[in-house]
């Protein structure tokens, strides 16, 4: 009996599998997010100009690969997991960070969520107007993710 379900079980899901793309590889992950978080610093998310120290980025971790590092030319990123990036604002103050949605795709095509938004401590009695992000898409051409023009935009 045991046999019949597992045989009942596979053809089932191999019913409903659907064709295999090559995924995005976690270099490929890292490198799109580089590339976000380069054009958002570079004015792509207009309110970049409000951060406190602007030499210093902090983004949250979630959504990126394991062991990833962003390089901004002038400015020391920090990679953070959302825990500590509420603590730092619970500690000291509220402050402007990245953070990532998932990113997804295949070789060819992908998409990235990339937003500046708040982190606010528990006393903070402030409420903001600002931050804002996007889903940015790119494709890849020879050998190179390159970004397609970006359309919408959101703002708070």
């Amino acid at each position: 009996m045991g046999l019949w379900i597992w045989a009942v079980v596979g053809a089932v899901s191999l019913a409903g599998a659907r064709p295999a793309h090559a995924q995005l590889t976690n270099t490929d992950k890292q490198a799109l997010a580089q590339l976000a978080l380069q054009w958002a610093v570079d004015g792509g998310i207009p309110d970049v100009k409000l951060l406190k120290d602007a030499p210093k980025l902090v983004v949250v971790d979630q959504n990126l690969p394991p062991r990833t590092e962003l390089h901004i030319a002038k400015r020391t990123v920090t990679l953070l997991p959302p825990i500590r990036v509420q603590v730092a604002a619970d500690m000291h103050s509220d402050f402007l960070y990245f953070r990532f949605g998932p990113i997804a795709g295949d070789k060819n095509h992908a998409t990235v969520p990339i937003a500046l938004v708040w982190a606010v401590g528990v006393r903070s009695k402030a409420q903001y107007l600002s931050g804002g992000g996007t889903t940015l898409q790119f494709q890849q051409r020879d050998g190179k993710w390159t970004l397609l023009p970006v359309n919408e935009r959101w703002s708070s």
